[in-house]
């Protein structure tokens, strides 16, 4: 797992508990926990790697102005603290 995908399951992980632990059956509690982090693996599994990025930088126009994203807290951490 890379860091990237390791430093979002953590940033993921209290509201999926929450989501988790509000079904009382096991079983139940199992199923979503499964479907949570297989939503979670195609999502990050969807994103462009950064070597993909940086190729697609190394292709844009000379006076195009260029935005870099970057990774914040979220709102659960936020309210956490």
């Amino acid at each position: 797992m890379s860091s990237a995908n390791y430093r979002r399951l953590l940033t993921n992980l209290p509201s999926m508990a929450a989501v988790v632990n509000s079904f009382q059956s096991e079983e139940v509690q199992l199923a979503v926990y499964r479907v949570l982090v297989d939503s979670l693996l195609e999502a990050t599994a969807d994103e462009p790697s950064a070597s993909a990025i940086r190729s697609s930088r190394s292709r844009s126009r000379p006076n195009e102005i260029e935005h870099e994203l970057v990774e914040g807290d979220n709102i659960h951490s936020i309210a956490a603290d």
